[in-house]
């Protein structure tokens, strides 16, 4: 049975490794020419590719979590009532990643055959977390002090998170760059206007302690280690909107892209969007960082006061309600304590994608994705986030109103995820995982949701013959 309890900062990050928190995840629509204006968020060069002369995409949004931290105790289709988010027994590196996005009112306007523009609004989150390996056991921890007794033989304690949300305008250009009998480039560039509405981070390095026996009582004293957390100051005024968001810092972000689609035939009559062999698109995406300034109750800390036992230490946290009251008992706890008045910056998820499409006829289409992070996600010094995507294949039958699609994906956490998706007209369901269904699944997946206006009739698609 889970307990509740309050972890000291010593130990509290590494706890939230095992529990639940909340892109470019509408996977099953990758390399599709039906996949409108959302296509950008993957290719900036896909917009002037796009089967539709103009798409409004009213509404997507999409949600992405990998842990191996936690799972649904109890869980099962049949009887979820009795499920229960439960850490994972065991001594092992812990983590969790996830990302949010949210669009909305995104709209694609092919100006001609070789020209298209783009603009969407965003929202985006990304959670980072991970441990060195620790030890847990539901049954037996029920505070700091028990945490630390299973714990007796971890050499130190040491893990990271990071946290980065913002809003995002994106302006997207793409163009036709070269052409042939059998074959067409295109480029394009997507300009991102971010504000940063919230970022934070948490370090603890080499957090040791030493046992102490008086008969049957056990403590503990902290020994070693250091640490640092800060978060961004517009949270000091979160109950003044108006407040939150001016305080909030403009960057700005690029993201570039090229595709090559090579025809099945030399007949210029003949050979559109919707008629290639092959497609193969490569882009860097999210190039750019946020910089937040930093709040006046961001520590870092340093040495830990070794004549205060575990007990003293985890009273000290009991009944705090601000972040004043956290940042002073953080300084009882340590000889070094200081306020961290540099701004920070958290970089964006940089990669590079390599996207290759393949038309088998009848509708059918196969899709090859590899996508490469720039940074890890779990550096000790430097701020940063990633996507979960690694490498992912995606066979699909897809008309204009209708699609059924299968992602099949080995993401950078080195799970493998089967998922399914579905487009009925302007709407897209799909799941990224369908292993949250088994039972006492972990919590691995997430899902995806697209509503879409666009011309369905084929006059209307834009193609060459639109444009002589």
């Amino acid at each position: 049975m889970r307990k509740a309890f309050l972890l000291p900062s010593l130990t509290v990050l590494l706890a939230c490794c095992g529990l639940c928190a909340a892109a470019q995840g509408y996977q099953a629509l990758h390399g599709s020419p039906f996949a409108g204006s959302t296509a950008v968020f993957n290719n900036p060069a896909a917009s002037v590719g796009s089967a539709y002369k103009w798409d409004l995409s009213l509404f997507s949004t999409q949600f992405k979590l990998s842990t191996n931290g936690s799972y649904l105790k109890d869980f099962s289709l049949s009887n979820s009532s009795d499920a229960s988010l439960t850490m994972r027994d065991g001594n092992f590196s812990r983590y969790l990643h996830n990302n949010f996005d949210l669009s909305f009112l995104n709209f694609l306007y092919k100006l001609d055959d070789n020209r298209a523009v783009n603009f969407n609004l965003r929202a985006r989150m990304y959670n980072h977390l991970n441990a060195l390996p620790f030890n847990y056991v539901d049954s037996a921890v029920s505070s700091l002090n028990s945490f630390l007794i299973v714990n007796r033989n971890t050499p130190f304690l040491e893990g990271g998170a990071t946290h980065a949300g913002w809003l995002e305008a994106d302006l997207n250009y793409s163009q036709l760059l070269a052409e042939t009998d059998r074959s067409r480039l295109t480029g394009g560039f997507t300009l991102q206007l971010m504000k940063g509405l919230s970022g934070a981070f948490m370090r603890l390095s080499k957090i040791s302690y030493l046992e102490q026996k008086n008969g049957t009582d056990t403590s503990y004293l902290f020994t070693n280690g250091r640490g640092s957390y800060g978060y961004s100051d517009n949270f000091d005024n979160a109950d003044n909107f108006k407040d939150f968001l001016n305080q909030s810092k403009l960057t700005l972000g690029l993201s570039l892209g090229i595709e090559y689609m090579v025809y099945n035939t030399e007949l210029a009559d003949v050979n559109n969007n919707l008629n290639y062999d092959w497609k193969i698109g490569v882009s860097l995406m999210d190039l750019g960082a946020h910089s937040f300034k930093t709040s006046q109750y961001s520590r870092q800390f340093a040495d830990p006061i070794n004549s205060i036992p575990d007990g003293n230490a985890e009273q000290k946290f009991s009944g705090i309600s601000d972040a004043r009251a956290f940042s002073d008992s953080i300084g009882t706890l340590f000889n070094s304590s200081s306020v961290i008045t540099d701004n920070f910056t958290i970089s964006n998820p940089t990669r590079l994608i390599l996207n290759v499409d393949k038309n088998l006829g009848n509708h059918f289409y196969v899709n090859g994705e590899l996508s490469v992070n720039f940074y890890s996600a779990s550096s000790p010094s430097k701020l940063r986030t990633k996507e979960l995507n690694l490498l992912t294949v995606t066979p699909r039958w897809e008309t204009m109103g209708l699609g059924a699609y299968l992602p099949v994906q080995y993401n950078t956490q080195g799970q493998l995820w089967v998922g399914a998706a579905i487009k009925l007209g302007p709407l897209v369901v799909g799941l990224h995982n369908l292993g949250l269904f088994k039972k006492d699944p972990g919590l691995n997946g997430g899902g995806y949701l697209m509503f879409s206006l666009h011309p369905f009739g084929e006059k209307k698609v834009a193609s060459k013959l639109d444009c002589r």
